[in-house]
């Protein structure tokens, strides 16, 4: 049964349109509307069960057939009008399904790869990022520190995680703090680790500040370190650059395990390396003027190298080198003092009672308290996970 003309030819050409230019097939669009048809008509227009709509692709004709493939008579009804808004209710529905599907598809094979994009605009601190024909969410948690960007820049992340379409979600998640962003940067950057001469072992972050690398490889002929860091340290300025000034420090794995922590914390040097593998801890020596070498600002070079390893490094003073309470940055004298009142440990300090320690040392309440606090401050910042460990070894 024919319908109305301008109706068949727009459907025809919106079939063919959607097809060439937006990939979907006109087979499933015109599955969807065939069924959708249906069904609108057996509401409608008291359609018989047996009775199924066919659409012809090629001209765009309505036709409608019983359980042995015959043509019948239409519905006494106005079907065609019926059609008509029917049809571009389904198509528009079916094809954002099939967009949406597609882009679900394209990108789900892309998760844990970089992603450049541009800024397409800001919600509420987050990033939306025009992705092709898409658009991705940059939240503001997985922003670097020194992040400034603007509507129309480049911004370079990590496809973080991929999920279903959903109505007001965006299915695209990026990352700039994620380890696996610095590692595939590195990829990126350094032919030898896309080809397997380079490995990287191990990598430990904390975003915006600092990243350990640990790298090897298996001929002897290539040095692992010197070729990621590159001629002048160009190929680490380069990562550096697009992490807004991250520092980046690469060394080199060991099967050993004395060797690779003593290699993680550099560039400490270390005197000796303990393990009590009871505790899953290494114990490392280093003389004084390594000591907050070892431990870095805020105690990431020694959380970074735990992280590295696996091991619970914990950094003590060489014999000779001085009170362990000196890591705190205090005098000689005061650590000295510190020392003949029975505090030689800063996990003592840490337990100590301000009152009887202001007495003992001839110092007041708040000097004592103080002290207290900075050894509180420097255990957690040296602890793998950032928490406070008081418990005597």
């Amino acid at each position: 049964m024919e319908g109305d003309e301008s109706m068949k030819k727009e459907l025809v050409a919106l079939l063919d349109y959607w097809e060439k230019n937006k990939g979907v097939s006109k087979e499933f669009l015109i599955s969807s509307l065939e069924q959708g048809l249906s069904s609108v008509y057996r509401k409608k227009a008291s359609l018989e069960e047996n009775i199924r709509v066919k659409i012809d692709p090629e001209t765009g004709d309505i036709n409608f057939i019983d359980e042995q493939g015959n043509q019948v008579p239409p519905p006494s009804f106005p079907w065609e009008r019926i059609a008509a808004q029917t049809a571009k209710q389904i198509l528009i529905q079916k094809i954002r399904e099939a967009e949406k599907a597609a882009i679900y598809n394209e990108f789900k094979k892309l998760e844990n790869t970089i992603v450049t994009g541009r800024v397409e605009r800001f919600e509420t601190g987050n990033i939306v990022v025009a992705i092709g024909r898409t658009e991705g969410l940059l939240p503001q948690k997985h922003l670097l520190p020194h992040d400034r960007f603007h509507v129309g820049d480049p911004v370079r992340g990590l496809i973080l995680e991929v999920r279903r379409p959903n109505k007001g979600v965006y299915p695209i998640i990026i990352s700039r703090t994620a380890t696996d962003f610095v590692r595939r940067l590195l990829m990126d950057e350094i032919p030898e680790i896309r080809d397997g001469l380079v490995e990287i072992k191990a990598i430990a972050r904390f975003p915006g500040d600092l990243t350990k690398v640990a790298v090897d490889s298996s001929d002897p002929r290539i040095d692992p370190v010197g070729t990621c860091i590159g001629d002048k340290a160009n190929r680490i300025k380069n990562i550096i650059k697009e992490l807004g000034g991250e520092k980046i420090e690469v060394v080199r794995w060991y099967s050993d395990p004395e060797k690779f922590t003593a290699s993680a914390l550099l560039p400490a040097v270390c005197e000796r390396v303990v393990f009590d593998k009871a505790k899953n801890e290494a114990l490392v020596w280093v003389n004084r003027d390594q000591l907050f070498v070892a431990i870095g600002k805020k105690g990431q070079n020694v959380r970074l190298a735990c992280k590295l390893t696996g091991w619970n490094i914990v950094v003590n003073r060489s014999e000779g080198e001085g009170p362990a309470t000196l890591l705190l940055g205090i005098s000689e004298d005061l650590a000295e003092r510190l020392s003949k009142a029975g505090y030689e440990t800063i996990k003592s300090l840490i337990q100590a009672d301000s009152k009887e320690l202001s007495e003992k040392l001839s110092i007041s309440e708040d000097e004592a308290k103080e002290l207290i606090e900075r050894a509180i401050r420097h255990m957690q910042d040296t602890q793998p996970d950032g928490t406070l460990d008081t418990s005597e070894n």
